[in-house]
């Protein structure tokens, strides 16, 4: 008489193995899309912070809109600090201010408070790190609409982060 032997067959674990591969492979890619749309979160309500405060500034100095201040004191940025966003002292956790402070490093994107496309003002952020680096994620600072700029080699960029194409904007 032969013993009921307890434990799985080799057939029994490749099956096994065979259904997580294939559910690893559908569900990394719909993973990876949900991870870049949360830094697409991140760079908007930072974009939005930007606009604000850079409309303060300009405020402050009389004007309707920071690209008519920009306009006609004849600069072309202003540091973050001069926004009354961040001194030194206050940044975000993992950013620093670079280019004169005229730009937020943060850890996936750079941030700039004005950018021109064809006469339009942008407020923009560019992708630091791979996947997608330098793409632009593109603030309408008229419409307050968010737009992307692919970078070359990164052709499904806009479609991962769910955004319309803009393009012309140099950062």
């Amino acid at each position: 008489m032969r013993k009921k032997q307890n434990g799985f067959t080799l057939v029994e674990l490749l099956a096994v193995v065979l259904i997580v591969a294939i559910l690893s492979a559908v569900a990394l890619p719909q993973y990876r899309k949900v991870v870049e749309k949360a830094h697409v979160s991140e760079a908007q309500a930072m974009l939005r912070t930007i606009y604000d405060s850079s409309e303060r500034l300009a405020g402050e100095f009389g004007y309707r809109s920071y690209e008519e201040l920009v306009d006609r004191k004849g600069q072309t940025g202003y540091s973050f600090a001069r926004m009354d966003m961040f001194d030194s002292s206050s940044l975000p956790a993992g950013c620093s201010l670079v280019s004169s402070g005229t730009e937020l490093q943060c850890k996936n994107f750079t941030y700039k408070a004005s950018v021109y496309a064809g006469g339009v003002p942008y407020a923009a952020a560019k992708k630091r790190l791979s996947p997608y680096q330098n793409t632009l994620i593109l603030f309408d600072r008229d419409t307050q609409q968010l737009y992307c700029q692919e970078a070359s080699g990164s052709s499904d960029a806009c479609d991962v982060f769910g955004l319309d194409t803009r393009s012309g904007v140099s950062f």
